[in-house]
C-alpha cells in the first residue's frame, strides 16, 4: 500500500519537474520515520507537509522535530523552504525566515499555521505566532527562483521512437 503523504510530495515533485527547464538533482534528507524534507541541487533545502482536509481554511501541523529539521537543514543550505500543500486545491511555498515569524514553537510540543484561500485569491496563512493572516501566491514561484528556474517553460514534444 502507498502512503498517502507520498502522493501529496509527488504532486510538489511533479511541479518542480515540470518547472525546471533542465533535468534537476533531488535527494532525499535521510531521516528516521516519515520522509518530509528533499535537497535539491545539492544547495537548497525543501520540507513538504500536507493538508488532507476537504475544505478550507487547511491546518498544518508542525511538532518540535519539523522544526528541527528545518533548523537542522538551515545549517547546511543557505535557502530552506517549505512547501503547503492544501489538499487539491493547490501548494503555496514559505521561505524559512517567513516560516519562523508565522510559527510559535516554544515551550509547546507543537505549532500550528491555517492557510485559507478565496477563489481566484491569494493564499492567507495565520500562524501560532502572527497577528493577522500573511498572503503568499498559489505555487512554488519563490523555491523556483531561487533555483535559477522562473515559471513553467514550454517543452517540445518528443517523438516516440518505435
Amino acid at each position: 500500500m502507498i502512503p498517502e503523504y507520498k502522493f501529496y510530495h509527488g504532486a510538489v515533485l511533479a511541479e518542480i519537474v515540470h518547472q525546471c527547464t533542465v533535468p534537476i538533482q533531488i535527494d532525499e534528507l535521510h531521516e528516521e520515520g516519515r520522509l518530509s524534507s528533499y535537497i535539491l541541487e545539492s544547495r537548497i533545502g525543501m520540507q513538504i507537509k500536507h493538508s488532507t482536509q476537504r475544505l478550507h481554511p487547511w491546518s498544518f501541523t508542525f511538532t518540535k522535530r519539523n522544526v528541527q529539521e528545518l533548523v537542522d537543514l538551515r545549517a547546511i543550505f543557505s535557502k530552506v523552504y517549505v512547501v503547503l500543500v492544501c489538499r487539491t486545491d493547490g501548494m503555496l511555498c514559505i521561505d524559512l525566515p517567513e516560516f519562523i515569524q508565522l510559527l510559535a514553537v516554544g515551550d509547546s510540543e507543537q505549532a500550528w499555521l491555517r492557510v485559507d484561500r478565496r477563489k481566484g485569491k491569494w493564499y492567507e496563512v495565520n500562524g501560532s505566532k502572527t497577528q493577522g493572516p500573511r498572503k503568499y501566491p498559489k505555487g512554488i514561484d519563490a523555491l523556483m527562483d531561487a533555483l535559477g528556474f522562473q515559471g513553467a517553460v514550454e517543452r517540445p514534444a518528443k517523438a516516440l521512437q518505435t
